[in-house]
């Protein structure tokens, strides 16, 4: 089974309700149409990005008319927002489990989520709108959508330390910035996972390693 359709499965179903249902009143049966349809267009991304996912693409895929994705899906833009959305759940799952089988500190865990990231985002490049434009527009880089993405990956890092809790939110922004640079820049640090784990251990542990230092003292996010 190919990663298409691995990541389009029940994760993805279940997370379908995201979109806004613009005719049937609801129940199992149209839960499970929905479900469909948001598998399709997670498929139709994949194959052919967000810009060629038409209607009628998404409803050949299904197995359905374009007047029932209608009925579910009032306009185009907010089926690909549940996509998004779905799959967003999908990849959080992977890779908060990635890194928790190879973390043992808060820093290795932060390391090991943006290792299994990058892999995800370069293995399928149609899921980089999650992350904000698909040009990576530097605005869009850190919209509500991007942060909401990030957070549940990052989140897990106070199970870790919880002096971190505090800094929570600048972990998950700091997160998408780094995420941001290793998918548009690579060199020979970067070059392998060993070479990118290596580099992250040295350039990333330090930072978490300070904020839990700082949070365990006086100091505060945002203190003087």
């Amino acid at each position: 089974m190919d990663r298409a359709h691995e990541m389009a499965g029940s994760g993805v179903a279940a997370a379908a309700g995201s979109g806004r249902a613009a005719g049937p009143s609801g129940g199992p049966g149209a839960a499970s149409l929905r479900g469909k349809i948001v598998d399709a267009t997670v498929t139709c991304i994949r194959r052919r990005g967000i810009e060629r996912t038409s209607i009628s693409a998404i409803a050949a895929t299904a197995g359905v008319s374009r007047p029932t994705v209608y009925a579910h899906f009032e306009t185009r833009d907010a089926l690909v927002s549940a996509a998004l959305t779905a799959v967003g759940v999908q990849v959080s799952q992977t890779v908060v489990g990635a890194a928790r089988r190879r973390a043992r500190t808060a820093g290795e865990f932060v390391v090991e989520a943006l290792v299994a990231v990058r892999r995800e985002f370069r293995a399928e490049p149609a899921l980089r709108p999650l992350l904000g434009g698909g040009h990576w527009d530097t605005h869009d880089a850190l919209s509500a959508r991007a942060l909401a993405v990030a957070r549940p990956i990052i989140a897990p890092v106070v199970d870790y330390d919880t002096a971190l809790e505090p800094f929570l939110d600048e972990l998950v922004e700091t997160a998408v910035r780094w995420l941001h640079s290793l998918l548009m820049f690579d060199s020979a640090r970067t070059s392998s996972e060993a070479r990118l784990r290596a580099y992250l251990r040295r350039a990333v542990v330090p930072v978490i390693d300070a904020m839990s230092a700082s949070a365990a003292g006086t100091d505060q996010p945002g203190g003087g």
